[in-house]
């Protein structure tokens, strides 16, 4: 056990959002000291953590201080680049590493690794003007989405085509800088795997979530995802199959999109834990949380990540919160976590709401009379 980082150490986390303060909770609970590093003074993990140094998130000076106060270095956040992680690599470790994350944060190199990796993707091209729309408009059609090339949060937002008029509206975006335009996939569903790898290469998945949006947000995740199990299998092949090409210990996410035909597309690759598998913090005998803290720290694993029924996890935002409160009140039997959002500036999560269920049509109904 000479790689493990024992309990008492300092955990770096670069990032404050949901995800670092559940991880924040996880290494809390197995003793150790959790040290944050964010731009946002009210962001959602601070209170989750020890000790908290604001700072832009690719400051280098701060992040290489950050590092040398920490006894091991994890990120939630694509916005630090991956040069910074190389760098702190060399004064502490950083077990999810710098690969993963340079493929996550840049959409055409990521699209390049999912093609030497032999995965469905939609038909793409790069776009820096409004002519490069209009000649890749002949071989990519309408509709198709327009995103920034970076897959920081910051721009997440995306612009969808419909016809030659559309193509205007696009110069403000490409102010973004680069970006990517996809042929427009007809899913009937989004769907989500997590994927463990730990410091001997092992690699377990979690349930395949199915995502939901409502007006372009985060809605709500289902596990197991509504699809057969043939489905079901496909994506974990496809996700062990990218797992296994990139260098790095801790948890990842693989987006897919699933049309009606069965075939199945990748949509994106997300280096660390994915906020639609906040349900494993409620329900699961292993969280995703938990597991990301023991891979990185080098504890030996042996998870349990099976389903019994099926799991609906609700994310609550700020203009849902009262509904919430009274969710509270009149659904003793459902899971509540909230993430004390005093004012941050940088999103509107409070919190999420997570619910076993037997007949998923009538809870989500019962769900939407408050938060939709």
């Amino acid at each position: 056990m000479s790689n493990w980082v024992r309990p008492g150490s300092t955990i770096g986390i670069i990032g404050g959002g949901s995800v670092a303060r559940l991880l924040a909770l996880s290494a809390k609970k197995l003793g150790y000291t959790v040290g944050l590093i964010d731009p946002d003074a009210d962001c959602l993990a601070k209170s989750a953590s020890d000790w908290f140094l604001k700072a832009d998130l690719n400051d280098e000076k701060a992040l290489l201080d950050f590092a040398m106060k920490s006894n091991v270095v994890i990120y939630e956040s694509e916005i630090i680049h991956n040069d910074a992680i190389r760098k702190m690599m060399r004064a502490v470790p950083v077990p999810q590493g710098e690969e993963i994350l340079s493929v996550s944060q840049d959409r055409m190199l990521q699209k390049a690794f999912l093609e030497s990796a032999r995965v469905n993707i939609a038909p793409y091209a790069t776009i820096v003007s409004l002519d490069d729309i209009r000649e890749a408009i002949n071989g990519i059609g309408f509709p198709c989405v327009l995103k920034a090339n970076s897959a920081d949060e910051r721009f997440k937002d995306h612009l969808i085509l419909y016809d030659e008029s559309d193509i205007d509206s696009a110069e403000p975006f490409l102010k973004h800088g680069t970006c990517v335009l996809e042929a427009w996939i007809p899913a009937d569903k989004e769907l989500c795997l997590g994927i463990l790898k730990d410091k001997e290469g092992r690699l377990s998945t979690y349930p395949v979530c199915e995502l939901r949006y409502v007006r372009n947000e985060f809605n709500h995740s289902i596990a197991p995802a509504r699809i057969s199990d043939d489905i079901a299998k496909e994506v974990e092949r496809i996700g062990i199959s990218i797992a296994e090409q990139l260098d790095f210990t801790g948890v990842i996410a693989v987006e897919l999109f699933s049309i009606e035909s069965g075939a199945l597309y990748v949509n994106e690759i997300v280096a660390h834990p994915h906020r639609g598998c906040h349900y494993t913090f409620n329900y699961l005998n292993f969280s995703q949380y938990d597991a990301h803290i023991k891979a990185v720290t080098g504890w030996p694993l042996r998870i349990d990540t099976s389903v019994d029924r099926a799991i609906i996890m609700q994310s609550v935002k700020q203009k849902h919160l009262q509904s919430a409160y009274t969710l509270a009140q009149v659904k003793p039997d459902w899971q509540y976590t909230f993430y004390d959002n005093r004012g941050s500036s940088s999103t509107d999560e409070c919190g999420h709401i997570t619910i076993e269920t037997d007949n998923i049509g009538d809870t989500l109904d019962t769900l939407r009379e408050f938060v939709e």
